[in-house]
């Protein structure tokens, strides 16, 4: 039986080092989208293991949850901000 968690991802055949170095060339506000979609998706996990009575796991997901929130507010977001008119100005 196939593990409800794989080691890698299908639709994508590179590295995890590929992976990372992927996503590390997105523009900023791509990876606030990621950042995002990633902190929403961890809370959702979050609540599921609680239902299915995971408490333990359900609160490091919680916390990676918020914690990939913080992040998101205090650096992701602002660096978006910052960069968006550098951005802007090599697309013209």
């Amino acid at each position: 039986m196939p593990s409800k968690h794989p080691k890698t991802i299908e639709k994508y055949d590179g590295s995890l080092q590929e992976l990372w170095k992927d996503i590390k060339n997105l523009d900023y506000d791509a990876l606030v989208e990621l950042f995002d979609v990633l902190t929403r998706g961890f809370w959702k996990d979050s609540i599921h293991d609680l239902e299915i009575k995971h408490p333990q796991v359900s609160e490091h997901l919680k916390n990676i949850s918020q914690a990939l929130q913080k992040i998101l507010e205090n650096d992701m977001k602002p660096l978006a901000d910052l960069c968006r008119p550098y951005n802007e100005k090599w697309i013209r």
